[in-house]
């Protein structure tokens, strides 16, 4: 996975806004960020705004090539994922519909701005099946649908990299359909 922007080298790789409900009632919602950086970010002061909000503690930070988890709920997301460090909690919900989520950094500048949904062109399995919506291809940037996909696993894959899928036919796509075969 790459950057989508030339802004950053931050990438927002997946999010859980509709998790699967639990019988439990914990609340799975997260955002993950990659750095796809050779260096340390250090996000002290950085910010998530938009449908959630969360500032980045004094001496935040994201080692080169890893994976970061910010949750509604940190604690449930270590225990159902078995992460170490997960940030949170965010302030707000990750509406189940659409959402906008932006990174920006310590001064306020936007970052990022990765717009999510499940209507038109963005895959409807994030929405309540218990997959996560996870950046594809990111050359597509984050606000647009094509860039998008839904996540292999249920639960989706916070803190690491998306597993491939084995099925060599999960992105073929029926396109065009022949009903009736007689003559005109």
């Amino acid at each position: 996975i790459g950057p989508s922007t030339r802004r950053t080298g931050l990438i927002i790789s997946e999010i859980m806004y509709h998790p699967k409900a639990k019988s439990d009632g914990r609340n799975l919602e997260f955002i993950e960020i990659y750095n796809s950086q050779e260096n340390i970010e250090n996000l002290s002061g950085y910010t998530l705004s938009g449908a959630v909000d969360f500032t980045f503690p004094g001496g935040a930070f994201i080692q080169p090539k890893a994976y970061l988890v910010v949750a509604a709920v940190p604690d449930a997301v270590k225990v159902i994922y078995g992460l170490n460090l997960v940030y949170g909690p965010f302030v707000g919900s990750l509406a189940n519909g659409s959402g906008t989520i932006r990174l920006n950094n310590a001064q306020g500048a936007v970052l990022l701005e990765a717009q999510y949904g499940s209507d038109g062109a963005w895959p409807v399995a994030p929405d309540g099946t218990g997959h996560s919506l996870v950046l594809a291809r990111p050359s597509y940037g984050e606000a647009d649908p094509r860039a998008w996909a839904s996540s292999e696993s249920i639960n989706g894959s916070p803190g690491r990299a998306e597993t491939p899928g084995t099925n060599p036919f999960r992105a073929v796509v029926i396109n065009e359909f022949l009903a009736h075969t007689d003559d005109p």
